[in-house]
């Protein structure tokens, strides 16, 4: 319950980089704010919040290309949108110049004054700042070495015979007498339970604080957001909001706006999906050009079984390095939404996946269709569509693979231990070590390599199906009949829909244990 109306705002300040700030506050008002909270009623919040956190004039400009001080203004607006009674903020006055300084800080003093409790930590601040505390709570060696009031520091310390020389910022003093006094500090706080020096919060008008803190008044604007009507309070949404997994919106809802968010950022970044695309295109042409018409050739039978198989690494490598690499880099921001219940681990993990399939769908088909047509395979499509079909799932299962290792590791220990993931099926894909020819005992790893499954699916599709006898421009082939090449390569007797089946099952448990790996890595904040 507590989670729920209260929010956590960390120091480095995570947002969607490609989005612009009226839209990263559409998004995050879909996500928090319940069904009970119309259209109009979500854009009026969000209006309200731009012109109160003073960030009119910048409303449309992508959050990457914001200032320090905009961009921790809107990581605030973000949690804001749900209006939480309190707010917890990590140093958010850190890496900011003294100006900036002083601007987030009056704004977090007009949030408090609204009627919220912000608490705020902050290494030393100075005495601007201080000005604008209600109360301050100093700790030493995990203890508490003073609780009250800012005006109150000086005479606390002086009854210790600590005196503050004239012209010093007290919170300064504090923090160079506290290595030498720790112990008599925390006696005398009670480690925080003395309340003697706690008074009321002062009721100076906002007018003096600017004048105290050297701010310029026509920068701000009151911060007066109107309340959110409250859910309908029938005895199911009663019981449901005392669960603590129940979140603002249902996970259809989360998945819908999660996957709007990434298509959005992906189409606002191309480079990406370009660079990507003009890779499988160009290493197409290339691979098409040097095994030229070896298809239709029972002379190349072999040369052609090194082309597929090549495919299936080619594709296999691209699909796993590239979300290896990317995954990792939105983990910071994904706890920090999550931790906040902006949605649940399932529902951005399900938009992750269908939001990078359309990319590595297109890179895919560019690819096969390329090769196919410029390697001479059979004109027939049964074929070709088995042959992209067997591809394609190959891709996925790599991605998703990919995703695992992303949910693992960082960037860097992921491109370190990522070929520990992905090389061993290499080896027990039939291609440089026979089934018959393997240890009895590691047998089985035949069957867990998808890329078994699929350099079978690929034989079949090209060599299977009752193929015609081939043409021979030599002498003699010795794959003349695909059978017999079917035979040696142990294809001979094997289904096409019991290999699909096989890679659908393989993506599934692999799908499966990425997901829990990273909702287990969410909840431990590893």
């Amino acid at each position: 319950m507590f989670r729920r109306r209260s929010c956590y705002i960390l120091q480095d300040d995570r947002v969607q980089d490609m989005l612009t700030i009226q839209e990263s506050l559409h998004i995050a008002a879909d996500l928090k704010l319940g069904n009970h909270i119309s259209k109009q009623q979500k854009k009026r919040r969000v209006e309200e919040i731009i012109t109160s956190l003073g960030l009119s004039a910048a409303r449309h400009t992508r959050a990457g290309n914001l200032s320090g001080g905009q961009k921790k203004r809107l990581a605030i607006g973000l949690e804001l949108i749900s209006d939480p009674p309190v707010m917890f903020l990590d140093e958010p006055t850190s890496g900011l110049d003294s100006s900036i300084s002083k601007q987030i800080v009056y704004l977090l003093h007009l949030l408090a004054r609204q009627g919220r409790t912000v608490v705020v930590t902050m290494h030393q601040p100075s005495a601007a700042l201080l000005h604008m505390v209600d109360r301050l709570y100093a700790v030493v060696g995990g203890r508490c070495a003073y609780v009250g009031s800012v005006p109150q520091l000086l005479p606390y310390l002086e009854q210790m015979d600590l005196m503050c020389p004239p012209y010093h910022n007290p919170v300064d003093f504090l923090i160079e007498i506290c290595v030498d006094n720790a112990s008599k500090l925390v006696e005398n706080s009670e480690n925080g339970k003395n309340k003697r020096w706690i008074t009321n919060v002062s009721h100076e008008t906002d007018s003096k604080i600017i004048e105290k803190s050297n701010l310029n008044a026509a920068v701000y604007e009151e911060v007066c957001l109107t309340t959110l009507p409250a859910p309908k309070e029938d005895p199911t949404s009663k019981i449901l909001l005392a669960l603590k997994s129940t979140y603002s919106t249902s996970p259809w809802k989360q998945f819908i706006t999660l996957t709007r968010r990434s298509l959005l950022s992906l189409w606002r970044n191309p480079s990406f999906t370009l660079m990507t695309t003009g890779i499988h295109c160009a290493m197409a042409l290339f691979l098409g050009f040097l095994f030229y018409n070896v298809g239709e050739d029972a002379a190349y039978v072999r040369t052609n079984y090194n082309y597929l198989y090549f495919s299936l690494m080619f594709l296999m490598f691209t699909a796993f390095s590239a979300v290896t690499i990317s995954f990792p880099e939105e983990i910071p921001l994904i706890r920090r939404e999550h931790f906040n219940r902006w949605y649940t681990a399932g529902a951005y993990y399900m938009s992750t996946i269908v939001s990078t399939l359309p990319t590595q769908t297109v890179c895919t088909l560019s690819y096969a269709i390329i090769t196919y047509w410029l390697t001479g395979q059979p004109t027939d499509i049964r074929r070709f569509a088995g042959f992209c079909c067997v591809l394609l799932l190959v891709s996925y299962v790599a991605l998703v693979k990919g995703l695992l290792v992303g949910s693992l590791f960082n960037v860097k220990n992921g491109v370190v231990f990522g070929p520990f993931f992905i090389m061993p099926f290499t080896i027990f894909s039939g291609f440089f070590l026979r089934y018959c020819d393997a240890p009895f005992f590691v047998r089985w790893l035949f069957q867990a390599s998808f890329l078994k499954h699929g350099l079978v699916g690929l034989v079949l599709s090209i060599y299977g199906m009752d193929r015609p006898n081939l043409v021979c421009s030599e002498l003699y082939c010795h794959y003349t009949y695909p059978t017999q090449f079917l035979m040696d390569t142990f294809v001979l007797g094997e289904k096409f829909s019991m290999l699909i089946v096989a890679l659908l099952s393989i993506g599934s448990i692999v799908s499966i244990l990425a997901f829990l790996i990273l909702k287990i890595r969410l909840k431990n904040k590893w």
